[in-house]
């Protein structure tokens, strides 16, 4: 079977609607200024930092997807607990994006084809074909097991954005980032355990 794209073709449209709703208002930086935003600067690193957690969160959202929804209940809790923060996450991080006249995605990120295992945690297109061809508890330990791996990445990344970033909005949403999937990634080590399967080794 072909490796299949699993990044959603459709998202930027979709993000570009969501965004509007944020209310962080990011301002002038080497990207251009918006009007009406207060006068903040954003570095480059800050939005190199919204485009690859974006690009994060859109395969943590496919992942989701992919699960399904014949699943038992406290395993479709999470699922939709994440699907919901990862979403609304997006909307900011695409927010501040649109706000300084970045693209929503670094240029090696693009069109979403490329590797984005580079990013820490990412799943390979052939782990999520196997996700996708995978059913019952099978499925669910997979989902488990790499949406786990997922979450240190995100962890880790928010981290490194909360030492490198000096603007107020970005750090608060880093943290409220590493705090709420270091929670959702307890309770699905737990899950995980119950299944007697193991996490996966993260590099």
């Amino acid at each position: 079977m072909r490796t299949r794209s699993w990044l959603l073709p459709a998202v930027t449209a979709l993000l570009v609607a969501v965004c509007l709703t944020t209310g962080f208002l990011i301002g002038r930086s080497s990207y251009g200024e918006h009007p009406d935003a207060a006068m903040v600067q954003l570095s480059d690193r800050d939005v190199e930092f919204a485009q690859h957690m974006s690009v994060h969160h859109q395969q943590a959202i496919t992942m989701v997807d992919l699960l399904g929804t014949a699943v038992s209940s406290d395993v479709g809790a999470v699922a939709g607990q994440i699907r919901a923060s990862q979403w609304r996450e997006i909307g900011t991080l695409t927010g501040w994006l649109e706000l300084v006249g970045a693209p929503f995605q670094a240029a090696a990120s693009q069109g979403g084809h490329g590797d984005h295992t580079v990013m820490a945690g990412m799943a390979s297109n052939e782990d999520l074909t196997r996700l996708h061809e995978t059913a019952g508890p099978e499925r669910e330990v997979l989902f488990l097991q790499l949406m786990i791996r997922h979450h240190q990445g995100g962890i880790e990344m928010a981290a490194a954005a909360l030492d490198t970033t000096a603007v107020p909005a970005v750090r608060a949403r880093a943290l409220s980032m590493v705090d709420e999937q270091q929670q959702e990634l307890a309770s699905m080590s737990l899950l995980l355990d119950a299944r007697g399967a193991s996490v996966l080794p993260y590099p």
